[in-house]
């Protein structure tokens, strides 16, 4: 169940940024064991000069098109699943017209107690009800 913000320049054609949207998705589906109907994605755009990005932090050189992915979440995926993560997002997004350079990747985890799906309930007191 995690949850994909995608911070993406205004300039990009939607098309695109579905696209990476659903780079992601198939990312998590086939490395990180996340269902694929486990589907929660925020889009958000901004103008060129509201996304400030060194452009070569990390020995990269990132253009105007760069995009910053922030996935939220619960703990256990080993350091490998998220490598290959990166890695098939980078390629998924080349073939829709990305510059691997351009895709920022950052993940952050937590536990069931981090989370409510709703109606001001802790996930982890609903998981604990269905066992």
């Amino acid at each position: 169940m995690p949850l994909t913000k995608i911070s993406a320049p205004r300039h990009l054609s939607s098309s695109q940024v579905q696209a990476l949207a659903a780079a992601v998705q198939d990312g998590l589906v086939k490395t990180c064991n996340v269902p694929p109907k486990d589907l929660f994605q925020l889009i958000t755009r901004f103008d060129t000069d509201e996304i400030i990005l060194d452009p070569h932090f990390g020995g990269v050189n990132r253009s105007k098109d760069a995009c910053v992915i922030e996935v939220v979440f619960l703990l256990g995926r080993t350091d490998d699943q998220k490598r290959a993560l990166f890695r098939h997002v980078a390629e998924q997004a080349s073939l829709a017209g990305f510059r691997a350079d351009d895709i920022m990747i950052t993940l952050i985890e937590n536990s069931k107690m981090d989370w409510s799906l709703g109606l001001g309930l802790a996930y982890a007191d609903l998981h604990a009800k269905a066992k």
